[in-house]
């Protein structure tokens, strides 16, 4: 397995460095800096820097560009994370490369494996250049507990990967991965508390928050990073992220065998 994680990881950092070098990269910087700069702006030249009395209570801290700062770093790590592991099969797929992906005998697990490392590497960058630049626009990192946010940072990293499974079946389902991915991502962004705590929602919208794991990694990492809280403080959205991972590897797992199964049928006869 570990053999085709590290040939996989090798591949597609070779194809990124001579097809696409910076593009992606930037793009997902440049998303997550309008944020931050979205957020700044927001606060001090619309807000005039005042808040809902509620807001404090809600998202339980008053500081409104960290708790925004840290919504727009940790969206823009998501996204990177989804899109960069469900596109893998369907990029195959486009590039004539599908038939001998499914047709050795490697283990997928060390294929998907080589993928979450590669994309590791990438959105680790994408995510510490956004944070550097948060910073410079209001983001306080005084309190962080680093071991906390760093183990809540790796176990959110295993809850995308298992979303992006789900993700990248719909897209071999549809052919399809632009309306299908910005779909998804416009939901998230909308419903997971990014840049305002999800009871401001109707409450009718407020349980599609509860199936994305977003939402509580992105609490559990605030709290680590806001109010310094240890490990143990934020175990209820650890389990909620915990039983939604179970959920969507499930989910994933059935949906990636029966869309190969169906690839295979359909295009390789």
């Amino acid at each position: 397995m570990f053999h085709v994680a590290k040939a996989t990881f090798i591949r597609n950092t070779r194809v990124m460095i001579r097809a696409y070098p910076w593009s992606f990269v930037i793009g997902h910087i440049f998303s997550g800096v309008y944020t931050v700069l979205f957020a700044f702006f927001a606060y001090h030249y619309v807000f005039a820097g005042q808040l809902d009395e509620n807001f404090a209570h809600l998202a339980g801290s008053s500081d409104y560009l960290s708790y925004a700062i840290l919504g727009g770093a940790f969206y823009a790590f998501a996204v990177s994370t989804l899109m960069n592991v469900s596109r893998s099969l369907i990029t195959e797929l486009r590039e004539g490369t599908l038939e001998a992906v499914l047709l050795t005998p490697s283990l997928r697990r060390g294929y998907f494996l080589g993928n979450v490392a590669q994309q590791l590497m990438r959105t680790l960058f994408e995510f510490s250049v956004i944070v550097l630049v948060g910073a410079l626009f209001g983001l306080t990192l005084s309190q962080t507990n680093v071991w906390s946010a760093v183990l809540v940072w790796i176990l959110s990293t295993g809850a995308f990967f298992c979303q992006a499974l789900v993700l990248g079946s719909l897209m071999l389902w549809f052919r399809d991965t632009y309306i299908t991915q910005n779909t998804l991502f416009a939901v998230m962004a909308f419903v997971s508390g990014v840049t305002f705590p999800i009871p401001y929602l109707p409450e009718w919208v407020q349980p599609l928050g509860l199936i994305m794991p977003l939402a509580p990694a992105l609490d559990a990492f605030r709290q680590c990073v806001i109010q310094g809280a240890p490990l143990h403080a934020v175990s209820p959205q650890l389990f909620h992220m915990t039983a939604l991972s179970l959920v969507y590897l499930v989910m994933g797992v059935w949906g990636i065998r029966r869309m190969e199964k169906r690839v295979m049928e359909s295009i390789f006869g």
